[in-house]
């Protein structure tokens, strides 16, 4: 192992963190996929919009060589 990263993206921007991480089109397939229903799917991406939006995930990478 080279090399351990520990990188913390911070989404502060809605369509930003929807573009980067497929919020809605993961959303969209667990409805397809029925692990959670359309209303109450529909709704929770909806309610990101409202208000202040923040979404954050640790990030870590490791290089590794032979």
């Amino acid at each position: 192992m080279e090399t351990v990263l520990a990188t913390t993206p911070v989404f502060r921007d809605l369509a930003d963190a929807d573009h980067t991480l497929g919020l809605g089109r993961n959303m969209q397939q667990a409805i397809n996929d029925g692990y959670v229903e359309q209303d109450r799917g529909q709704q929770w991406f909806a309610n990101l919009a409202e208000g202040s939006f923040y979404a954050s995930f640790a990030l870590v990478t490791v290089i590794c060589s032979r």
